[in-house]
């Protein structure tokens, strides 16, 4: 199997990228961060390629004989919606959802020729939109209507789709995006939630069990449309059925930092 792994550069792409090379199939890993896939083993072909560069993207995958592609691309910043300027709300929406469309776009006249499949890691906030996470959720709650509408398009046609959404994996992304917002707001509104997350870590599964989930969706015979990996993405989207709005909102700010929940898992 001709696997292409977008996001190859992360914890979540670099281990679908590493187990998929042991076990014997050929893997093209793409991302635009040349320092991270230098550590991918010599099994891995790589690209350092700005998948927001459609051009690119059909440059590079011309006459490739694809037959899967992972896409474990994204990135987000932590911001109230009302701090959150145009400019950072439209690259959240390149990052986490154009990314994806423009390399589906490139890769499925050949997966459609090929009865090949597409596998998306998404995230548990495509269901669960988080305060100070907006433009992210934004992002992942289209990325989950685009995977639905995909599947419905191109599953008659012989390409599979797949969805995988974690909760909160301890990759570094969390960590990085808190790093980012630390000092932000000053002493405006929401300053006192940003300060809360300092040293935020949340993590809700490991990456192994991502990888895992990732792997199968790629791999087995007849994979499931979608996987939500950990409790808190499983329990948390069925709750939103059974709650009135507001308190399940509750529920939500009371995991973030600074909340009831938040504070009895981290003490």
């Amino acid at each position: 199997m001709y696997v292409l792994v977008t996001g190859a550069a992360g914890g979540i792409g670099g281990g679908v990228a590493r187990t998929l090379a042991t076990a014997g199939h050929e893997v093209l890993g793409v991302d635009r961060d040349a320092e991270g896939l230098a550590e991918l083993p010599d099994g891995v072909e790589t690209a350092v390629v700005d998948l927001r560069d459609e051009a690119a993207v059909r440059d590079l995958l011309s006459e490739r004989p694809l037959d899967a592609l992972v896409s474990c691309v994204g990135g987000y910043e932590i911001a109230a919606v009302e701090d959150t300027s145009a400019t950072a709300f439209r690259r959240q929406l390149e990052t986490n959802l154009t990314a994806v469309h423009v390399t589906v776009s490139a890769a499925l006249p050949t997966l459609r020729e090929r009865g090949g499949r597409v596998v998306v890691v998404g995230s548990m906030v495509g269901s669960v939109a988080l305060p100070y996470h907006g433009a992210y959720s934004a992002a992942k709650a289209g990325l989950d209507g685009y995977v639905d509408a995909l599947r419905r398009e191109v599953a008659p046609r012989g390409v599979d789709v797949a969805l995988v959404e974690p909760g909160p994996v301890p990759t570094g992304f969390n960590e990085r995006a808190a790093a980012a917002v630390k000092g932000a707001g000053g002493d405006g509104p929401y300053a006192d939630a940003y300060r809360e997350f300092e040293g935020y870590s949340p993590a809700a599964t490991d990456v192994e069990s991502v990888v895992e989930r990732v792997v199968a969706a790629t791999t087995d015979d007849r994979p499931r449309t979608r996987y939500r990996v950990s409790r808190r993405a499983r329990w948390l989207p069925r709750l939103a059925l059974l709650l009135p709005d507001r308190i399940y909102d509750r529920l939500v700010r009371a995991g973030l930092p600074g909340g009831l929940l938040w504070r009895l898992l981290h003490r």
